[in-house]
């Protein structure tokens, strides 16, 4: 017995059965909880103390002392053993010889460690002059993950989802024990760039792997389960980082585990929609099979076989009149059939449209998450009790959006987190931080800004998901990482538009909120994608949600969800 598409066989398999259940939880363990670590962590490692100051050597006898930022003043010393010093700056040394003084730039200094924290500033003093290599070394880190992002996606497309998830979790691990043993910082920054890389590369490519796994109606609870654990690597990071306040202990206690992808090459199997749309059907039937039996479902006689080609067209889902798509059966498992390269998308206006849209809201996604989690990182003055909250505010947001993309689907929970988001952003930067008479709106604006943290936690959510919905399958994780590095372009960009705040304070929340309004506008425009099978062709991609007239001689028919073909004597049934 055949099946018309992929989703039919999934059904019969059982849509939630142990097999699915047991490889998702693999797959987003690898794939989400470990480079949630790697890209979080320098959030701990390239951390700067709180002050330092000078070290007296060889004599010198003068301690400026200053807070770790490049451009930190260092005017006001509030340290009284330094009331009688003659400098007031942390990056010089001063010693008095027969009664003069001299002056000499500082070799050693010491840190304010509130927490006894190591992070890469204090153990290669990136002060003074050298104040601005750690944020370099996040910006290298980011420039990894923009690679990454491309990269990854485009290999995952020729090789395949296993190979390419489980060699770079390994070489995520590889290169996060090696770094914790660098000490110095050409070595580090380039090892973040390649672990950025890796940790971006795989991140994405489990995600479209889960996806790829579930038939139409399961992707909304799959995907929402799937981005709460990121939520819930974030809760973990925060005692993680605690518990290992130097950087290179909680280096190797976050890298180690990554090395648990090596025996897991024996029990993973690839994305069977993938092996279909490359043409590797016999291994796509082995896999098929193996997940019937895990989930104790008898194969249908004669095993998973493909669909002929010459079947007539197929109209599903009758509506009053209409029928929502159109289209003859397609045969997942031919590869010239399902053939297409991503300039392929160029040639159709509305895929071109979908993809544009969908990757700018990713861009505004990131740009204000980046935005709502700086401003949020002032909620309390433990660095460790920032993380946790800042991943618990998170954790609602991916539940929230599983019941409102069910029961409302994609466009109207995106418009509306969009909506609310914006609004949110243009309120919270026209409130002042104390009214005319005396009044502290201070907690307003941070519930303001946890508020518009928790919207667009759930817009981004909901928009990888329509990502993943809308491309064809040959192309699906290399235009996956193309959404993937618009994002990251938008982090990049976050920064500069919060330094509009030395123009006008109102101006960054100002710019987020417009652009957050003009993305649900948007939103509208993307077709439904609401239980609707993944498209393995372009023309597939085309007709997502379209509605066409039925014509006179189409009047009466019935609705059909599948067809299969028997393996013996070639009948088809609907």
């Amino acid at each position: 017995m055949a099946f018309a598409r992929l989703d039919d066989a999934l059904y019969s398999i059982g849509k939630y059965g142990r097999y699915q259940l047991t490889t998702s939880v693999i797959i987003t363990a690898l794939g989400t909880l470990f480079p949630a670590w790697q890209m979080m962590g320098i959030i701990f490692s390239a951390d700067r103390p709180k002050s330092f100051h000078c070290t007296t050597t060889n004599g010198l006898t003068l301690l400026g002392e200053g807070t770790a930022g490049p451009n930190a003043s260092v005017d006001g010393r509030t340290n009284s053993s330094f009331e009688d010093a003659g400098s007031q700056d942390a990056c010089q040394a001063v010693s008095f010889v027969n009664g003069s003084e001299s002056v000499s730039p500082c070799t050693e200094w010491t840190y304010e460690r509130i927490y006894n924290e190591s992070t890469i500033v204090t153990d290669l003093n990136l002060v003074c002059d050298l104040g601005l290599l750690a944020e370099t070394a996040q910006s290298i880190f980011l420039f990894g993950m923009l690679i990454g992002a491309v990269v990854f996606g485009y290999l995952s497309d020729v090789f395949g989802r296993k190979v390419v998830l489980l060699g770079a979790c390994v070489m995520n691990g590889v290169l996060g024990v090696a770094v914790a043993f660098v000490w110095n910082y050409v070595g580090i920054a380039v090892l973040w760039f390649l672990t950025g890389m890796f940790a971006q590369g795989y991140n994405m490519v489990q995600f479209v792997m889960i996806m790829e796994m579930f038939p139409s109606e399961c992707r909304t609870l799959a995907g929402s389960l799937n981005n709460l654990i990121w939520g819930v690597a974030m809760v973990l990071l925060a005692p993680i980082g605690y518990t290992f306040t130097n950087w290179r202990h909680m280096q190797l206690v976050i890298s180690i585990p990554c090395f648990i992808a090596l025996p897991l090459w024996f029990l993973l199997d690839d994305s069977v929609r993938w092996l279909l749309a490359v043409g590797r059907k016999d291994k796509a039937r082995v896999i098929l099979e193996k997940m019937a039996r895990w989930n104790r479902r008898t194969p249908p006689p004669g095993g998973f076989l493909e669909i002929i080609e010459d079947l007539p067209p197929l109209l599903i889902a009758r509506d009053d009149g209409d029928i929502i798509n159109k289209l003859p059966v397609t045969t997942e498992s031919s590869p010239e059939k399902n053939k297409c390269r991503f300039i392929d998308i160029f040639k159709s206006r509305r895929v071109l449209l979908n993809v544009i849209i969908v990757y700018f809201l990713w861009f505004v996604a990131l740009l204000a998450y980046l935005g709502a989690t700086l401003n949020a990182a002032n909620l309390a003055g433990n660095k460790y009790i920032n993380v946790l909250l800042l991943g618990v505010v998170e954790l609602p947001g991916y539940l929230i959006i599983h019941f409102t993309m069910t029961w409302w689907g994609r466009r109207p929970s995106l418009s509306l987190f969009f909506l609310v988001a914006g609004l949110a952003s243009i309120t919270t930067a026209l409130l002042p931080q104390k009214t005319a008479n005396g009044t502290d709106l201070t907690v307003a604006i941070l519930i303001s800004a946890m508020l518009i943290k928790l919207c667009i936690i759930c817009s981004y959510s909901i928009n990888t998901i329509c990502c993943t919905e809308i491309l064809p399958t040959p192309i699906r994780n290399l235009g996956f990482g193309v959404g993937a590095v618009c994002g990251n372009i938008g982090t990049v960009v976050a920064p500069f538009v919060l330094y509009l705040d030395e123009v006008a304070p109102y101006l960054p929340l100002t710019i987020i909120g417009a652009l957050c309004v003009l993305s649900s506008i948007l939103v509208p425009i993307l077709p439904e994608t609401k239980d609707k099978p993944l498209p393995e062709t372009i023309e597939d991609s085309e007709n997502i949600g379209k509605r066409l007239p039925v014509t006179e001689n189409e009047k009466g028919t019935v609705h059909v969800t599948s067809v299969r073909v028997d393996a013996a004597t070639g009948d088809t049934t609907v």
